[in-house]
């Protein structure tokens, strides 16, 4: 694993965790520092610097986790804060009738998010096979699906049919100028077309075998495969809707932490633009991109929860591996 800077986590602090200060005392902390302690997610010489104070002793377990991550290459898909409390909304640790003191929140949302433009990649994989850029995207769909929120072409479908309406009705209208909305199938360009099938696995490790060692090319297709034989080490599991709906009985929205696009300005770009103006204007509350529940009082639910964190953080290094390859990527404007 590679080294890096601690992931910045500004949103724990002592009001986040007030369920466990009954009668001004941290009972209930001090419980769930033990159960740190016990589980080994916790590090006595936290506990010590933590002079005992058991808020301060679970933001250095939290810091402690983060830091064993590449920092640069998590920043190339997202800039993420880390959270930690007993309710499940970003910006509303208020929300007290959501709280519930046996029961706490990991989570991460993103701050800043990246856009990546795939057309270019497309492109530089076909030269050396014309069924590779539909293998490659294929790959990375599924590599990200388990893991990682991402914005791309399945969002698009709802939007696509307003878009298609409207000018339908425009046009039936006689208005006059009108832009036929781009559909998916021309975003994605021609090496993404039905005839290109991706390559099944023999053929994909034969053509990766026969690009150049070191080229562009071959080491984006191998930090590709990288991501998706990642993705399936560890199953991540995702609340029940009933235990949703408990959550977010008003309904819900999340940040994603990339998006998936093929070009400037292309069907995804404008249904995310479209979305995120819903987002912003909806009145639903956001629901972090990565959540994860566990139990304070029982260990296994502990340490299933930091392991569940770690994995999501090794995924968005692989991830941040694969985008420092591809030509085509930025990072967006700050996401609040």
């Amino acid at each position: 694993m590679s080294s890096g800077l601690a992931l910045p986590v500004p949103q724990l602090a002592v009001g986040c965790l007030e369920p466990f200060q009954p009668s001004h005392m941290y009972s209930g902390a001090y419980g769930l520092a033990r159960n740190l302690l016990l589980t080994g997610v916790g590090q006595p010489e936290d506990w010590e610097r933590a002079k005992g104070d058991p808020v301060a002793f679970m933001l250095r377990t939290v810091e402690r986790t983060a830091a064993a991550f590449n920092r640069k290459a998590i920043d190339a898909v997202a800039r993420t804060d880390i959270l930690f409390g007993t309710s499940p909304y970003i910006s509303s640790w208020y929300e007290k009738e959501y709280e519930d003191p046996h029961r706490l929140f990991l989570a991460v949302e993103a701050t800043h998010i990246s856009i990546i433009y795939l057309r270019p990649t497309l492109e530089l994989l076909a030269k050396a096979h014309p069924r590779l850029p539909a293998t490659f995207y294929q790959i990375l769909l599924d590599g990200v699906s388990s893991w990682i929120l991402c914005y791309d072409e399945s969002a698009c479908e709802a939007f696509y049919e307003w878009r298609m309406e409207s000018y339908l009705e425009a046009k039936e209208n006689g208005e006059e100028g009108l832009e036929k909305p781009q559909s998916i199938t021309s975003a994605k360009g021609p090496w993404l077309a039905k005839r290109f099938k991706p390559l099944p696995s023999p053929q994909f490790e034969a053509a990766i075998q026969s690009l150049k060692m070191g080229s562009r090319a071959r080491r984006i297709l191998e930090a590709a495969r990288r991501l998706q034989t990642l993705s399936k080490v560890r199953e991540r599991e995702r609340p029940y809707c009933d235990v949703w709906d408990e959550y977010y009985p008003h309904g819900s929205f999340s940040i994603p932490f990339t998006i998936l696009a093929f070009h400037e300005q292309d069907l995804v770009c404008q249904a995310f633009q479209n979305d995120e103006e819903d987002w912003m204007n909806g009145g639903e509350p956001q629901c972090p991109a990565c959540l994860i529940a566990l139990s304070p009082n029982d260990l296994d639910s502990i340490v299933t929860g930091f392991e569940d964190l770690r994995h999501f953080f090794r995924m968005m290094e692989a991830l941040g591996e694969l985008l420092a390859l591809l030509p085509g990527c930025d990072v967006l404007e700050e996401q609040t």
